[in-house]
C-alpha cells in the first residue's frame, strides 16, 4: 500500500492511496458535512435529476433564462423559489442542478447551519450553491428581537456577489415572511425571485391527461374546474390521478374519500330573496368540499328577524364558468316569529365572498 502525504498549514496527514487530488472542483453532486473534529468537508451523494418526470407549466423556459443571464453575468447570480410546499419547487431546483451538471458546475447542496459555514463556501471555486427550504435551516428569528436574525444575513455577504469567485446561489422558501428583509426584494442579492403558485386548470388538465389516460375526459374537466376553486397541488394531482385511472371512478367520491380534506373552508353568503324584493342574508363560513360541512341550518337575518334555512346536498357539480353548483335536496324555512315567513323565497343565492353567485330556484 502506498500512502499519501497531505500538508496544510504545517499539519501533515497520511491517507491510503485511495486520496486522490484534483487541481480543478471535480464535478459532482456534494453535501457540505461538518464535524467539530474535523471541520468542513464535502460528502458526494447521487446526482439530482428529473428523470422521465414530465415538467408542466413552461419551467424549463425559467431554468434557460437563469443560465443565460448566469452566463452574460460577470458576477455572483442568485434565484430565489418560494411557494407552498408541492407546487414544484423542488422539482425545479432537479432541473437547474442538472442544467448546472450538463455546463460542469458542480452542485453544492447546504442543509444544516454551522458556525463557519460562509467562510466554506467561499473557499468553493465555481459550482452552484442550493439551499433547500432556507428560512428552516437559517431562522431569522423574531422581528425586533435580534433573535437568530443572523443566521440569514451571515449570508448576505455571499450573496452580494462580489467574491472574486463566480457562483450560482439557488435557495427555496416556503414562506417568504420568515425571510431577512435584507434579502426580499434586493436584486443585488437574489436577482431573481421566482413565485410558485398552484397550477390553473390548463396545467392540472394535462397532467391528468397524461397521467391517468384511461380516466373519463368529464372527470379531467370536473378536476380543472374544480382547481379554480380548491387550491390542488402536484402531490394532490398525483394522488387524484391515481384514482381517476381506475375504472368506473367519479371525481365527487375521490373528493369525499381522498385524504385531501386540506382545503380551507371559506366564507361564503347565503342570500334568500323574496318575489317582493326582500332579502334575508347571513355570512358563514364552511367548506363546499365535506358534505357534513354544507349538511347544516344556516340562520338568515332581515332587520330584527331571522329565518332558518337548511341545506341537504347530494353531489357537487362542477359548472364551466368554474362555479360550483350545490343541488338541494330540501329547504325548510321557519320564522322565529310567525312560525313561517309570509311569502316563501322563489330563490337561495351562494355567493362565495368576492366571487360569482350561485343561485337555487324553488
Amino acid at each position: 500500500m502506498t500512502s499519501t502525504y497531505i500538508e496544510a498549514g504545517g499539519h501533515v496527514r497520511v491517507y491510503d492511496d485511495s486520496v486522490r487530488t484534483h487541481l480543478e472542483f471535480p464535478l459532482g453532486t456534494y453535501r457540505v458535512h461538518f464535524t467539530s473534529k474535523e471541520g468542513f468537508s464535502l460528502i458526494k451523494i447521487e446526482d439530482l435529476t428529473v428523470g422521465t418526470e414530465r415538467v408542466y407549466g413552461g419551467r424549463d423556459r425559467k431554468v434557460d433564462k437563469i443560465f443565460r443571464s448566469y452566463a452574460l453575468s460577470d458576477r455572483s447570480l442568485g434565484v430565489m423559489l418560494s411557494g407552498d410546499k408541492g407546487i414544484g419547487k423542488t422539482l425545479f431546483l432537479r432541473m437547474v442542478a442538472e442544467e448546472a451538471r450538463d455546463l460542469c458546475l458542480p452542485v453544492v447542496i447546504v442543509s444544516e447551519d454551522n458556525d463557519g459555514i460562509v467562510e466554506f463556501l467561499e473557499s468553493l471555486d465555481e459550482c452552484l450553491i442550493i439551499f433547500d427550504e432556507f428560512e428552516k435551516t437559517f431562522p431569522a428569528g423574531r422581528r425586533g428581537s435580534g433573535d437568530g436574525m443572523n443566521r440569514q444575513n451571515q449570508f448576505l455577504p455571499l450573496f452580494d456577489g462580489l467574491s472574486s469567485v463566480k457562483r450560482l446561489y439557488c435557495v427555496t422558501v416556503n414562506d417568504i415572511a420568515d425571510v431577512s428583509t435584507y434579502i426580499v426584494n434586493r436584486p443585488g442579492r437574489f436577482h431573481y425571485h421566482m413565485r410558485f403558485e398552484y397550477p390553473g386548470p390548463d396545467e392540472v388538465r394535462q397532467y391528468l391527461i397524461d397521467q391517468a389516460p384511461r380516466a373519463h375526459r368529464d372527470e379531467i374537466e370536473n378536476v380543472a374546474l374544480f382547481s379554480r376553486r380548491a387550491r390542488l397541488n402536484y402531490d394532490h394531482l398525483r394522488a387524484i390521478a391515481f384514482e381517476l385511472d381506475q375504472p368506473d371512478t367519479l371525481f365527487a367520491e375521490v373528493v369525499e374519500d381522498l385524504n385531501i380534506k386540506a382545503v380551507e373552508p371559506s366564507t361564503y353568503r347565503i342570500e334568500a330573496r323574496f318575489p317582493d324584493g326582500t332579502v334575508w342574508a347571513e355570512e358563514v363560513e364552511m367548506n363546499l368540499f365535506e358534505r357534513g360541512d354544507v349538511g347544516r341550518t344556516f340562520e338568515l337575518r332581515n332587520a330584527n328577524r331571522s329565518i332558518f334555512a337548511t341545506f341537504v346536498p347530494r353531489d357537487l357539480i362542477f359548472e364551466a364558468d368554474g362555479g360550483i353548483f350545490v343541488p338541494i335536496h330540501k329547504l325548510d324555512l321557519i320564522d322565529d316569529e310567525d312560525e313561517q315567513p309570509e311569502v316563501y323565497p322563489t330563490t337561495v343565492a351562494l355567493m362565495l365572498v368576492g366571487q360569482p353567485t350561485y343561485g337555487f330556484g324553488f
